[in-house]
């Protein structure tokens, strides 16, 4: 089993020098123009200092109608390279990677940011009141992703991670020769646009060899079509279409609920998928020295850390440092993450949204 000092080779031939990435966080802590805020450059520094390997960025819009949260970093104009540029340098100084996750909100995206366009997403939804998005939109918003990823390499970033979980946009759109339970786009009647396929090849085509694609897919034990994702997943690995994966898992105890593989580890179904060069990291609820090399014994290349960061932002350095290290669990007081540096923003929407602040 590899152990998390190990370093990786992903197939770009950038080096992990450890097994520690940063998960994309939301803080909500950029300008509101989008451009990168002293907050950001703040965030980047303290954990490039605390040993990740590789940093990458909250989701950063690449349209302005896909904004979803107040604070959002963008990646949708030239205005926001020199920020980022600011953020990747951090990082480079410290020995670590740097990667942008690209992210449009779909029909999670908030009217009361987007203005007075409409919300759109890979079909009509009657809940958000989301409109399914026509083929030039499909088109543009291919070419706005492709666009942003050279916006990435131009700022110095190594590599963008696409943000296909949680019914963003493009991960309700299938791959050739999978079908999909959350709808499609189509160019014509009985074609399958495939737009997460045609971004991934235009970064390829526009960004140089070494520039790295990730994506991440969220996982959840109750999906009655996990089947068909685990499929999707298998496709990927066999034809290498992304240099990694950032699968998302509650706990990696989680167990499958509904169907097929009721009673089995979630996270197993997709780390025992034979792969060749495409690696594979697992986000979770990982706060232990533990329970990150957990994530590797249970077929994982690297972990990405996400909760378990916002508490300590040196989480590698302690973890690597004490086998027993295990963060204190939130809801913690406000003022121990202002103690950590985190600023005003970060601290309402960790108490807001998330849940980590103790009200008393």
């Amino acid at each position: 089993m590899p152990h998390l000092t190990d370093p990786l080779t992903l197939a770009t031939g950038s080096v992990l020098k450890n097994r520690f990435t940063l998960a994309p966080l939301t803080n909500q802590q950029s300008n509101e123009d989008g451009t990168a805020s002293e907050h950001d450059l703040h965030w980047f520094e303290q954990l490039a200092a605390g040993g990740f390997t590789m940093l990458t960025t909250c989701a950063t819009n690449v349209q302005s109608n896909g904004k979803s949260f107040t604070g959002q970093l963008g990646i949708f104009d030239d205005r926001h390279i020199p920020g980022l540029s600011a953020m990747a340098e951090i990082a480079h100084r410290r020995g670590a990677l740097a990667s942008v996750q690209l992210h449009h909100g779909g029909m999670f995206a908030r009217q009361d940011l987007i203005g007075s366009g409409p919300l759109v997403g890979p079909s009509d939804d009657e809940s958000s009141g989301a409109r399914a998005l026509t083929l030039p939109e499909v088109e543009q918003l291919r070419d706005d992703f492709i666009a942003a990823a050279g916006r990435a390499e131009r700022a110095g970033f190594d590599g963008v991670e696409l943000h296909g979980a949680f019914g963003f946009i493009p991960g309700g759109v299938p791959i050739p020769g999978q079908e999909s339970p959350h709808g499609s786009l189509r160019r014509k009647p009985g074609r399958t646009l495939c737009l997460l396929r045609e971004i991934i090849e235009g970064i390829r085509a526009t960004c140089g060899p070494g520039f790295h694609i990730g994506l991440r897919l969220a996982l959840s034990g109750q999906d009655p079509h996990l089947p068909e994702l685990q499929d999707t997943v298998a496709v990927f690995l066999e034809h290498e279409l992304v240099d990694y994966l950032d699968l998302v898992v509650r706990n990696l105890g989680t167990r499958v609920e509904v169907g097929l593989h009721t009673g089995q580890v979630l996270v197993d179904l997709f780390t025992d998928l034979p792969r060749g060069i495409t690696r594979v990291g697992v986000s979770g609820d990982v706060m232990s020295a533990a329970g990150a090399q957990r994530a590797l014994d249970q077929g994982s290349d690297f972990v990405f850390v996400a909760s378990g960061a916002v508490v300590h932002h040196d989480f590698p350095h302690r973890a690597l440092a004490d086998q027993a290290y295990e963060t204190p669990r939130p809801p913690l007081p406000a003022s121990f993450f202002r103690n950590q540096g985190r600023s005003p923003a970060f601290v309402e929407y960790l108490d807001g949204s998330v849940g980590f602040v103790d009200a008393h």
